[in-house]
């Protein structure tokens, strides 16, 4: 009986996995008949972490594995602090490469999923618990979930499991999107398909790039070697069809949600004003080990050049990228127009040196990588909170602060500390204060989760909602020097807590506590002038009696709830402050 092409593709899947990831992985625990099948599935499960994660090692990827007979359904746990996502698995191996996922088993993987979120932890084996400090970490700094499943089996899935998908993904993320683009719990489903498309490339890590045309490009040997120049947006296009978010493994963060105001930004000039992108574009940086150019390239003339990558990685641009390619896949602008498209491009070498004889060298410069990297994405980075600082509703209270004595509202950014007195009053400061004097549970529930969301665009209803024509100096200036107080009180109970969730509670509480405070203190939003600092009411007993009612609430109603996700969410933030 012939070989089937799905039997072919079982047997290349396998010869794969093990390849890659076989010799890491820990068996002491399996015996008998099931250890093969065992060996490949617990591959398939460091093969998911790897999918997510593809700047790591197989052998990490491995380590990480804890499937077992006491495993609770997670056969692979990972968190990724650089990039801030935690990658939980369950791996199924379909000897028959047809299967689908069964509704039983899929919703008990939710259930685990869910077991995780709410820390009940004990229901783990030895394995998963490796990583319960990590997790501690996640919790506390608000990091992504990602929940996949991979299995090796068909793409279609039952209507049941779709149903089973939305519903989990409705509960984990229920009011947590204000302020948000992406969902901070996912759910992804690989299945055979997918798995093999990825396995197919060289290597999950190492991306080259051939062939690449650069226009009036220009070229630099000292300190580091790079070459610079104009890409068009069709090569662009083709690196996102071809590799997608894993260009951007080096880069402190991926690309932002399609919907934020910065990716819509880039997307109007790339529909509306193609010919303008290249003046209204920062560019895009890419690290590599190594390039070198084609025997076409003249050596005096360089109007154009052709150049080979190796090992790629965009470390600047990821907005750029994404929004070109995504654009380009949801066939909203064809190829031809973005062969019209001018982007600013630079690649920098940050290899290793090498010494005469050939022996690896660590640079001058450190990690060059890894400072090239932050320098990218920090170094004089202009915000929208930068833009806010041009807002004339900013500039109007700025003035009228101004002409109260002695204050002054910094609506600039200001690295000189010595500038700091109780006088002068930042933009932050003012944001923090005034959402908090609102009490609105769908701005105090953001200013948790995502305070940047406030300052995307001075037009956005975030913005609009704290910064508009009925701020006065005077409220200004009085709910900022209350709120000092209320963030004094809070650093002393924090200070005085010996429990670690109480503590918790207070730190990621913050906002609820001072907005309760606000309400309970009638004389910061009704008063006349401006009031003196013996004058600001103690929001001591407010606080405290505030913290003994949202603890018992907790205690009482989420025991095993994570307080930064508490806090994050709207319904939650709204049911805290009306107790």
């Amino acid at each position: 009986m012939p070989v089937s092409p799905k039997e072919v593709t079982i047997h290349q899947l396998k010869r794969k996995l093990l390849r890659k990831y076989g010799e890491h992985l820990d068996m002491s625990d399996v015996g008998g008949t099931d250890k093969e099948t065992t060996k490949v599935s617990r591959a398939l499960a460091a093969f998911a972490i790897n999918y997510f994660n593809s700047e790591i090692d197989e052998a990490t990827c491995a380590f990480n594995v804890c499937d077992g007979s006491d495993d609770h359904c997670i056969d692979a746990i990972y968190v990724n602090h650089d990039k801030k996502l935690v990658t939980i698995t369950q791996s199924k191996f379909d000897q028959s490469g047809t299967g689908s996922i069964s509704r039983k088993e899929f919703n008990d993987y939710m259930m685990s999923c869910k077991d995780i979120i709410l820390e009940n932890y004990n229901l783990f084996n030895k394995k998963f618990q490796r990583s319960l400090s990590d997790l501690e970490t996640a919790y506390d700094n608000s990091y992504d979930f990602v929940f996949s499943y991979i299995y090796s089996g068909t793409t279609e899935i039952t209507d049941e499991v779709k149903h089973i998908i939305a519903s989990y993904n409705a509960e984990f993320n229920a009011d947590l999107m204000y302020g948000r683009t992406e969902a901070p719990y996912k759910i992804e489903i690989i299945p055979l398909e997918y798995i093999m498309t990825a396995l197919s490339k060289a290597t999950l890590r190492a991306i080259d790039i051939n062939d690449v045309e650069l226009l009036q490009y220009g070229a630099t040997e000292h300190p580091l070697s790079a070459v610079h120049g104009i890409i068009t947006g069709d090569q662009i296009a083709q690196w996102w069809n071809s590799y997608g978010d894993m260009l951007f493994e080096k880069n402190i963060r991926g690309g932002l949600g399609e919907n934020t105001d910065v990716n819509i930004g880039i997307k109007n000039t790339l529909l509306q004003s193609p010919e303008m992108f290249w003046y209204y574009n920062n560019g895009i940086t890419v690290l590599v080990d190594d390039y070198d150019s084609s025997l076409r390239n003249a050596a005096t003339r360089r109007e154009s050049g052709r150049f080979n990558f190796k090992n790629a990685s965009i470390i600047n641009g990821a907005q750029t990228v994404t929004t070109i390619g995504k654009t380009f896949s949801s066939n909203e602008i064809n190829i031809e127009k973005l062969e019209t498209v001018r982007v600013g491009i630079r690649f920098i070498k940050v290899s290793k040196h090498s010494d005469e004889a050939g022996n690896a060298e660590l640079s001058d410069y450190g990690d060059v990588a890894l400072n090239v990297t932050i320098a990218n994405n920090s170094q004089n980075k202009v915000t929208g909170r930068d833009f806010a600082s041009k807002d004339p509703i900013q500039i109007k209270i700025r003035d009228s602060v101004a002409l109260e004595e002695n204050y002054i509202y910094e609506i600039k950014r200001n690295d000189d500390n010595t500038a700091e007195s109780p006088y002068t009053i930042t933009m932050d400061e003012a944001l923090s204060a005034l959402v908090c004097s609102s009490t609105l549970p769908r701005n105090i529930a953001t200013l948790k989760s995502n305070r940047g969301r406030f300052f995307e665009s001075t037009t956005n209803s975030f913005y609009k909602s704290v910064f508009n024509p009925s701020v006065t100096s005077i409220n200004l200036i009085n709910s900022v020097n209350f709120l000092r107080a209320c963030i004094s009180c809070l650093k002393e109970m924090e200070l005085k807590c010996t429990n670690s969730k109480s503590r918790r509670i207070l730190i990621h509480g913050r906002y609820v506590f001072i907005a309760r405070a606000f309400n309970d203190v009638k004389i910061i939003k009704n008063a006349s002038r401006v009031l003196s600092s013996s004058e600001i009411p103690s929001p001591n007993n407010s606080i405290s009696a505030s913290f003994d009612k949202i603890q018992d609430y907790i205690t009482t109603n989420y025991p095993n709830g994570q307080m930064p996700r508490f806090f994050e969410n709207l319904s939650k933030v709204n049911s805290a402050l009306e107790l």
